[in-house]
């Protein structure tokens, strides 16, 4: 281990956590530095490194989401439907609402869909997040119909019902499942502007947010009292950036997807006699088997999953890493999360990967998933040789370039742009405390010495010096600074020289 390396591990606050480090050469396998690296630590967020590397190995990096508008009964000539149209579910994280006008899904460097978890720095992404929707309406109405008699309902049993960290994991997906609060502030003392996206009848909106000085720290919250009421309270700082972002969690993505979708078919001048609110009556559903058979009234097709890879992990976006167990489930004639991640185990098995060096219980990094560090760099090492790891290796986050490691460098520092890597981070309690519980950093560096490394590191359990959930996530922030560090020195002295 080099003395920069141990520096950095032995600083306050950080030496009061459980450290783990590996260092190895990507063609050789050569171990440069290591440090507990048989130990299993906390993952984070890096378990979405397997559960890409799995996804990929098993559904290629051109594959596409198609989501397909059916319909049943008949259509007059008049353009009547005497039957339902069904929404079939694909597992599209984006439907259409982040895609350029290059067929690539935007990217910012920090995500809306994190944006209540660290508030202040989420941006929105410039699509309309309704696109795949608008789209599926407008084809619809140029098959010809005009009224729909019957029912608009969403079909989403491609796989079992799963929830995972209380975030429902459905084949259908709208906005991540989000409503965006966009924030205005003004002059101290007076009330902010509240805005939302998408704007749409299933939900109304309660803002009331003052601007406070210059400087202080924002309290937006949101929540639902009554069904289809978002209320949003709290204070944005005169000087955040506009709009400050904050979201709200849809319930019921089925409900929230119907919705929409008869709204879209409406602006296109399709009639729907049923009500526009309500719930999704899937217990109407004919069979799986029956859906398939029936007419395409519409089909909205994705970019190649190498952008939703990329999604993942440049944002560590938690519900697309959340959707892959069960794709590769479904991919393999099967229907649920558990089976999906026996799928990414048995992947993982077959990398030679040792089984006893992974917990692996979900695709987003939650408190359960464990590995050592020998693991991580086995697994970086073994994708370095797939057909698709070009893919891997731009889905990843660049060291004071991009994604979650924009800001965590300098641009001007030697280091930038020459390690891609994956962080991870979770917060909670330790000895009945509140603590980071992890913080980790795993991926490539193209070292100053022309090699190619592979790297891990985890730090758990350090202690967070109050009981403010403020300072918990500044404690994560300055971690992730850190570690950023302990890749940069990597880059400088990858052996550990002295």
């Amino acid at each position: 281990m080099s003395a920069e390396l141990q520096k950095l591990m032995d600083a306050s606050p950080w030496a009061t956590g459980d450290w783990g480090v590996q260092v190895s050469d990507l063609k050789t396998g050569k171990v440069l530095q290591s440090k507990n690296a048989e130990s299993k630590f906390m993952t984070g967020s890096t378990a979405k490194t397997f559960a890409v590397g799995a996804a990929l190995d098993d559904l290629g990096s051109d594959h596409r989401f198609r989501t397909p508008i059916v319909h049943s009964g008949s259509i007059s000539e008049a353009g009547r439907l005497t039957g339902n149209l069904i929404m079939v579910g694909s597992g599209d994280l984006a439907l259409g609402g982040r895609t350029t006008a290059a067929g690539q899904l935007d990217v910012p460097d920090f995500d809306h869909y994190d944006a209540n978890a660290v508030p202040g720095m989420a941006t929105i992404t410039r699509e309309d997040p309704l696109t795949g929707i608008n789209d599926l309406a407008r084809q619809v109405a140029a098959s010809g119909i005009r009224q729909v008699d019957g029912n608009v309902i969403i079909d989403n049993r491609l796989w079992d019902p799963v929830s995972i960290g209380g975030m429902p994991v459905t084949p259908t997906v709208v906005n991540d499942n989000l409503i965006d609060l966009l924030i205005t502030p003004g002059t101290p003392g007076t009330p902010a502007k509240v805005d939302w996206r998408p704007k749409t009848a299933a939900f109304t909106v309660d803002a009331n947010v003052t601007t406070t000085p210059a400087g202080t720290k924002p309290t937006v919250k949101t929540e639902s009292n009554a069904p289809g009421h978002i209320r949003v309270r709290g204070s944005v700082p005169a000087d955040a950036t506009a709009p400050f972002v904050a979201t709200f969690q849809v319930p019921d993505p089925a409900a929230f997807a119907r919705t929409v979708l008869i709204e879209a078919l409406e602006r296109n001048d399709v009639t729907v006699s049923a009500p526009t609110l309500g719930s999704n009556p899937g217990s109407d559903l004919p069979s799986s088997e029956e859906v398939k058979a029936l007419p395409v009234s519409a089909t909205y097709t994705s970019p190649p999953f190498r952008e939703y890879a990329k999604l993942i992990n440049k944002v560590s976006h938690n519900l697309g890493a959340n959707l892959l167990p069960p794709l590769m489930a479904v991919h393999h004639g099967k229907h649920t999360y558990a089976e999906g991640m026996q799928i990414e185990r048995n992947f993982l098995a077959g990398a030679g990967i040792d089984p006893n060096s992974f917990d692996l219980v979900d695709a987003q990094g939650l408190t359960r998933d464990k590995a050592t560090p020998a693991a991580q760099t086995e697994l970086l090492r073994h994708l370095s040789r797939s057909r698709d790891f070009s893919t891997f290796y731009d889905s990843m986050p660049s060291l004071g370039v991009d994604g979650s490691l924009a800001d965590v460098i300098t641009h001007t520092d030697p280091a930038a742009g020459h390690i891609r890597a994956k962080t991870g981070t979770l917060v909670g309690t330790f000895k009945g405390k509140l603590a980071l519980t992890t913080k980790a950093l795993a991926g490539y560096v193209d070292a100053k010495n022309g090699h190619r490394l592979v790297f891990a590191i985890y730090v758990n359990n350090v202690p967070v010096p109050s009981n403010s959930v403020s300072d918990a996530i500044d404690l994560a922030l300055k971690a992730n600074k850190q570690l950023g560090s302990m890749a940069a020195s990597i880059y400088q002295n990858p052996e550990g020289s002295n």
